[in-house]
């Protein structure tokens, strides 16, 4: 799943806004019901990549994806797989994704 979000502060000052803002996003993917485990990323550049793995209930699910950052974009990829897909929506997690982007960006 791909997530593009135009913006107006460039590539220097969106990079630790983009830092921030993978908590943030954590928080509203699974709202109180998904435990968040094992968060990991590392900055190359102007790139992130970022790992983790949601619980619910007994059930748990690594995420893996990458944050690139530009001078006027910045473009979230998640590799979601079909579990995810199945109990939360690909539609409903990329609203999430872009309206939280969009929200620390504005900021």
């Amino acid at each position: 799943m791909r997530v593009d979000v135009t913006h107006q502060l460039g590539k220097d000052a969106a990079i630790p806004v983009m830092d921030r803002c993978l908590d943030h996003l954590l928080g509203g993917i699974g709202g109180s019901s998904v435990e968040i485990l094992d968060k990991k990323k590392t900055w190359s550049g102007s790139s992130m990549r970022f790992s983790f793995t949601g619980k619910v209930g007994y059930i748990s699910v690594p995420l893996t994806g990458t944050i690139d950052v530009d001078d006027a974009n910045v473009a979230v990829d998640m590799d979601l797989p079909a579990v995810v897909k199945t109990f939360f929506g690909e539609d409903k997690i990329r609203r999430i994704v872009e309206t939280n982007v969009r929200e620390m960006l504005t900021a």
